[in-house]
C-alpha cells in the first residue's frame, strides 16, 4: 500500500512520455487524454500518500521530477508544435523557443521543494495550469477551420501571427516564477476565495461552449486577474477586522 502514492507519480511521468508521442504524431485527443490522466495522478498521489501516512521527502522528489516530463517538457514540445507547425519559424529554433518553457518550469519546480513559505493559494503560475493554457491553444490551431484561416494567410500576415505567438510564449515562460498570487482549488473557508473558485469554474464552462479547446488557454490567461482581485478583496476583509 505504502508504494501506491509513488506509483501514481511514476505514471504521471509516463503519462509525459506518451504525450510527447503523441504531440509528434499530431493525435490532439490522444495528447489531451495523457495530459488529462497525468493530473489527475499528479493530485492524487498527495492525497493518498498523507492518508496512507507515507508523505515524505522520496515522495515529494519524485513529484517534481514527473512534473518536470510532464508540466515541463510536454509544454515545450506543444510550443515547438505551435510555433513550427502553425507559425513560420523553422527548427531548430521552435523547439530552442520552447525550451525556455521547460527550463521556467525546472526553475520553479526545484524552488517550489525549497520554498517555505507555502500558503493556501500558489505564488506564480503551477506547472499543470501553464501546460493547459498551451494544450488549449495547440488544439484549437490545429483544428479544421483554424487551419483553413491559417494557410490562406499571406506571409507577412504569417509572420505577424508568430511574433504574437512568440509574445504569447514569453508570458508563459514569464508567469511560472512571477512573484504574483495564483488561485489554487484548495479547500477553503473564506467566502471570497471559494466565490473565486466557482467564477472560475462557471468561466470555463461558458467558454467550452463557445471556442472548444481555447477554453484551457482563455481560463488560464484569467486566472492571474482573477487572482489579483481575489487578493485584493481578502487584504481589504483583513484590514476591516
Amino acid at each position: 500500500m505504502k508504494h501506491i502514492p509513488n506509483l501514481l507519480t511514476l505514471i504521471n511521468a509516463s503519462c509525459g512520455v506518451v504525450a510527447i508521442y503523441f504531440i509528434t504524431a499530431q493525435s490532439k485527443n490522444s495528447v489531451a487524454a495523457c495530459l488529462l490522466l497525468a493530473a489527475l495522478s499528479d493530485l492524487l498521489d498527495g492525497i493518498v500518500a498523507r492518508r496512507l501516512g507515507v508523505h515524505g521527502p522520496l515522495g515529494q522528489q519524485l513529484d517534481s521530477l514527473a512534473d518536470v516530463v510532464s508540466f515541463g517538457v510536454v509544454p515545450a514540445f506543444l510550443w515547438s508544435s505551435i510555433l513550427s507547425d502553425y507559425g513560420t519559424l523553422d527548427q531548430p529554433w521552435a523547439i530552442i523557443m520552447g525550451a525556455t518553457v521547460a527550463a521556467s518550469s525546472v526553475y520553479r519546480l526545484a524552488n517550489f521543494n525549497l520554498r517555505k513559505d507555502q500558503s493556501v493559494d500558489f505564488i506564480g503560475m503551477p506547472t499543470p495550469a501553464n501546460t493547459l493554457f498551451a494544450l488549449g491553444l495547440w488544439i484549437w490551431l490545429g483544428l479544421c477551420e483554424q487551419w483553413d484561416w491559417i494557410v490562406t494567410m499571406s506571409k507577412d500576415e504569417r509572420t505577424a501571427m508568430t511574433l504574437v505567438l512568440i509574445s504569447i510564449l514569453i508570458i508563459s515562460v514569464y508567469w511560472l516564477n512571477a512573484r504574483m498570487p495564483i488561485l489554487s482549488f484548495k479547500s477553503s473557508d473564506d467566502n471570497i476565495r471559494r466565490n473565486a473558485q466557482i467564477i472560475l469554474v462557471i468561466l470555463f464552462s461558458l467558454l467550452v461552449i463557445f471556442v472548444g479547446p481555447l477554453a484551457f488557454t482563455i481560463t488560464v490567461a484569467a486566472l492571474p486577474l482573477l487572482s489579483f482581485a481575489t487578493d485584493y478583496l481578502l487584504q481589504k476583509k483583513n484590514q476591516l477586522k
